[in-house]
């Protein structure tokens, strides 16, 4: 399950153990790319909490982390940044890229 964040409810959120964040914006082509390869991962792997927030409409979360590209993934451990990347991937990609946060 994938949940939507606000700036208000963003804290809250990435506020567990494990968190995966795709930051997105509107009418960003390889956004959409990553939607249904995020969607899969995030039906598949329990104990992970995966969030989406539009940074389009929520520009205060880019500014905040410095986000200056779409999609832009953030990953979380107990709250804090542990990891980051940019642009569209496959799900062998994510799965390498959430092993980072897990294993590093």
């Amino acid at each position: 399950m994938i949940q939507e964040a606000t700036a208000k409810t963003f804290d809250s959120l990435i506020d567990t153990e494990y968190a995966v964040v795709d930051c997105y914006g509107d009418f960003c082509g390889a956004c959409v790319m990553l939607e249904p390869v995020y969607q899969e991962a995030a039906a598949d792997l329990a104990g992970i909490r995966f969030v989406e927030i539009n940074i389009t409409h929520e520009w205060d979360i880019a500014e905040r982390f410095g986000i200056d590209a779409m999609p832009t993934l953030l990953f979380f451990r107990n709250g804090q940044e542990v990891h980051r990347i940019e642009g569209s991937m496959d799900r062998e990609e994510l799965n390498r890229q959430i092993a980072v946060m897990l294993y590093e």
